[in-house]
Formats: structure tokens, C-alpha cells, sequence
């Protein structure tokens, strides 16, 4: 696939090289009345590649979430740190690669609406946390909010694979 080219340090992206992680999408401010409240799916990055998602935009955020050289296996991930990833590359911005992120987030929450694709909702985000999703530089926070749900995310994939689920580790996940 490779649609970005080598970065400034000369690496290119593997899309798929680490299938297994997460993209967190903010899904909504909490209810009224309840500023400090937020909600965020969580899906796998196969959603970025389902037919309803605006393509080449899908394939290419697909790109840089499974294939950026420093992805870790079970890493939570963010449109807000992809868009400080994407900084390594001649096309530094979402604008200069022409892709539309929020067009891409709305065709993957559409989808997990419809049933389409499964997800895990997640609530209880801070006021501070969901403004860190739509803000690049708020590094800290997000890092932050990605400690505190990784063990809820690593429990959910334990009880996935867990024996008595029937399941089997090439099943799809969430």
C-alpha cells in the first residue's frame, strides 16, 4: 500500500504490521447537563476498511494506525495522535494526504450504529480527556486517559480469548 512514502528518518509504513491494536473515536460529549462527560469507541482498525468508509481516506488512516514503525501489539490509538504521526511524512497534514479524519470517524460510527461492525463504548471520559481527542497537542492527557483504559481493554480481549468463550485467537475481535 505504502501511499505516504518514506518519513523524514527514511521508514515507511507496513499497513498491517500490528493488526491487533485500537482506534479510539470520541462518539459523543456526555449527556446535558453533564459537561465534564464523554463517550469513545473503541473498534479495530478492519473498520477503517469497510465499504461504507470513505476510501482511499479509510485505507490510508489504516496505513498509519497498523503500519507506523513504532506501533506497539494492544496499543490504543487516537486520531489526535495520528495527526502528530502523520507530522513525520512529506504530506505532514490530513489536508496535504486529502484525507477528511472526521469523515472517516463518522462512516465507522455510523457503521457500529447500524451493526455493521462491533466496537466497545466507552464511557466516563473527563472533560479534559475528550477535548485531548480533538487536540493534537494534548499529548499528556491522552497518554493519560490510554493508561486508564488499557486494562479495562486488556480485561474485555482476556475474557474474548478466555477458554469458555468458544473462541479462537484468529476470531475477530470486539
Amino acid at each position: 500500500m505504502d501511499q505516504l512514502g518514506p518519513n523524514a528518518l527514511g521508514e515507511t509504513l507496513e499497513a498491517g504490521r500490528v493488526a491487533d491494536c485500537y482506534l479510539g473515536l470520541l462518539l459523543a460529549p456526555g449527556p446535558a447537563g453533564e459537561p465534564e462527560a464523554g463517550t469513545i469507541l473503541v473498534v479495530t482498525p478492519a473498520a477503517l476498511l469497510h465499504p461504507r468508509v470513505p476510501q482511499p481516506d479509510g485505507s490510508l488512516v489504516y496505513e498509519l494506525l497498523t503500519g507506523h514503525p513504532e506501533r506497539q501489539a494492544g496499543e490504543l490509538v487516537f486520531v489526535a495522535d495520528l495527526t502528530c504521526e502523520l507530522r513525520a511524512w512529506p504530506h505532514d497534514t490530513w489536508a496535504k494526504a486529502g484525507v477528511d479524519p472526521d469523515q472517516v470517524a463518522k462512516a465507522i460510527i455510523g457503521c457500529w450504529q447500524a451493526g455493521e461492525i462491533a466496537g466497545l463504548q466507552l464511557d466516563d471520559l473527563s472533560f479534559e480527556e475528550a477535548r485531548s481527542l480533538t487536540r493534537p497537542a494534548m499529548t499528556y492527557a491522552r497518554g493519560q486517559l490510554r493508561g486508564r483504559l488499557a486494562a479495562r481493554l486488556a480485561r474485555v480481549h482476556r475474557r474474548w480469548l478466555h477458554p469458555t468463550s468458544g473462541r479462537r485467537p484468529d476470531d475477530r475481535f470486539l
